[in-house]
């Protein structure tokens, strides 16, 4: 590029804070937390509800905190609320009002802000549509009768909510489909926050929809967007997943990813089909490689443990 360019480019740099950037420093890697929901399902929590670990937002909010404070301490520097099923249908469901369920949604950057170690990030999550559907949906995106017009008003009062409460930056998470991708691209510009877009994908090139995954990372290319990348996502795909966001993504923007432990969770059954969970040792050694090839920001999603993130860090230190 010519010198003219490159002004450009760090310009842009310079309009949106950058938190991630920010809080890498100097390490090659930042260490994200691991399976929120999965480990409150571990400390005892029923949360077989279409709110997910929303749920303990009315229900138990000191089990949020601790599960918070038990990757944190495991040496996670970003926490992912527990928003990612939080929406107003869920909630009424309940008996809880749109004020209430505000209130509990705002309530989730709080319990991870209260837990949080000095300089360590909270990441507002952004929970995919399909998500609330309860059905699996957010690893087929099959979303009937909804466009992108629609998804941008369905995810518009949380993402609101998250801001309003003081979360660093969005985690739009899971995301199956270029549709989804565009219209949280489109929320992410109105609400001017940053934030990272990842996406559940099922082979080494395609999200869950069939969409291409470099076609989706093209469409999420606003400024506001400080990173791109998978998650809840077999292991084994991530390597070539990671080649992908890379090549399509400007070299300052993180390239995010938390793939779960390689289980699959039947969304019929609402149970986790068990003996294919990636050990530890072997989710380090692949997390070594997929910062070899440019992810800089590595964590874990459903199944992996805090154990998991002390492992990350320990292999990253």
């Amino acid at each position: 590029p010519t010198a003219s360019h490159r002004c450009i480019a760090m310009s842009k740099r310079k309009i949106v804070n950058d938190p991630l950037t920010d809080s890498r420093g100097t390490d090659s890697v930042l260490i994200l937390d691991g399976g929120l929901a999965t480990h409150i399902e571990s400390l005892g929590e029923n949360i077989d509800h279409s709110l997910w670990s929303a749920l303990c937002l009315i229900k138990n909010p000191k089990v949020i905190k601790r599960a918070h404070a038990d990757f944190y301490a495991a040496g996670a520097r970003v926490a992912i609320t527990a928003s990612y099923q939080a929406h107003l249908d869920g909630f009424h469901e309940l008996g809880v009002g749109e004020i209430e369920a505000v209130a509990a949604m705002k309530r989730s950057v709080e319990l991870a802000r209260e837990a949080a170690p000095s300089g360590c990030l909270v990441a507002g999550s952004v929970g995919s549509y399909g998500a609330s559907l309860h059905n699996g949906a957010e690893y087929t995106g099959d979303y009937p009768g909804m466009d992108e017009e629609k998804l941008l008003a369905w995810h518009r009062p949380r993402a609101k909510a998250l801001l309003e409460a003081g979360c660093d930056l969005f985690a739009c998470e899971t995301v199956p489909s270029l549709m989804e991708a565009k219209a949280l691209s489109q929320l992410v510009n109105e609400l001017e926050h940053p934030a990272w877009i990842t996406f559940s994908c099922k082979s080494g090139t395609e999200v869950s929809s069939g969409d291409l995954l470099a076609d989706c990372i093209k469409a999420v290319g606003s400024e506001w967007v400080i990173g791109a990348g998978v998650n809840c996502t077999h292991p084994k795909f991530v390597a070539s997943l990671v080649e992908i966001c890379r090549k399509a993504l400007p070299p300052w923007k993180s390239v995010v990813v938390y793939p779960n432990s390689g289980e699959v969770w039947n969304g019929i059954t609402h149970t986790w089909e068990t003996g294919t969970a990636t050990a530890d040792n072997q989710f380090v050694e692949m997390a070594k490689q997929w910062a070899e090839l440019g992810a800089n920001c590595i964590g874990g999603c459903c199944r992996t443990t805090p154990s998991t993130i002390a492992a990350l860090k320990a292999a990253f230190e």
